[in-house]
Order: C-alpha cells, then sequence, then structure tokens
C-alpha cells in the first residue's frame, strides 16, 4: 500500500522481508508501559528485527523518564527527538540522534531551561 508515494507495510510479517528500515512511531509521548496486547506483534517484530529502527521521540515501549524498562525494550539505531530531548533520551544507545525542534519559541527556552541547541542556517532538524 502506498501512501503519498511511501510504502507502507501491509502486514507484521512482511516488514522484516520487504522493507529495509522500521519507522517506530507507533505511541506517543503520553505511553504508560506495559504494551497492550493490540501491539503485542509490531513490538514484537521491533524486538526481534535486524533491520535498523527509527523511533520517533520515544521508543515504543519506553517509558518516557525511566526510558528502557526491560532487556526487551526496542533499541533503535536512530533516535529523532521533538521539540526536546525527553529524559528517556539518556538511555539511548543508538548511532544517530537529531532534534527536530527548532519551532519552540526563545521564551519556552528560558522558561523551561530548555537549552536547546543552535540550528544552522535554515536547518529545521540538528544532530546531538
Amino acid at each position: 500500500m502506498d501512501i503519498c508515494d511511501v510504502k507502507v507495510c501491509p502486514s507484521v510479517e512482511s516488514a522484516a522481508r520487504d522493507y529495509d528500515l522500521i519507522l517506530d512511531a507507533l505511541f506517543g509521548f503520553s505511553f504508560k508501559p506495559p504494551v497492550r496486547a493490540d501491539f503485542f506483534a509490531v513490538v514484537e517484530l521491533m524486538q526481534q528485527t535486524k533491520l535498523p529502527i527509527a523511533s520517533v521521540d520515544i521508543p515504543s515501549g519506553w517509558d518516557v523518564e525511566k526510558g528502557k524498562l526491560t532487556e526487551c525494550d526496542v533499541e533503535p539505531a536512530l533516535l529523532i527527538s521533538l521539540t526536546a530531548p525527553k529524559l528517556c533520551a539518556r538511555q539511548f544507545r543508538g548511532e544517530h540522534h537529531y532534534l527536530g525542534g527548532r519551532f519552540v519559541p526563545p521564551a519556552l527556552h528560558r522558561k523551561y531551561e530548555l537549552n536547546l541547541p543552535v540550528y544552522p542556517g535554515n536547518e529545521l532538524c540538528v544532530k546531538l
């Protein structure tokens, strides 16, 4: 299936066979472990795959503050933090960590002491 010319996996079984990367954007940052049964098959695939995983904001199954709670939790190769890295990003051991958050107003930087990096030129993401 294609959505906006991006091929989307039709089933969990075909993911590891037909694709080169898994984009992990399964849960939002308000997720609280444990993973519900409806998502077991997808999370199990990510736990067992040899394909690189790119997680958006928080790797699936991780606690937003405590991070990886078990050795079975997803281990992404790439983490794309949104707005600011969450506390769980301290446990990220993958090779690439990017931040997308140029849109955060300076007043919020100061109020929450975000200490965000400078974005070069017109870049919307920065490598951490």
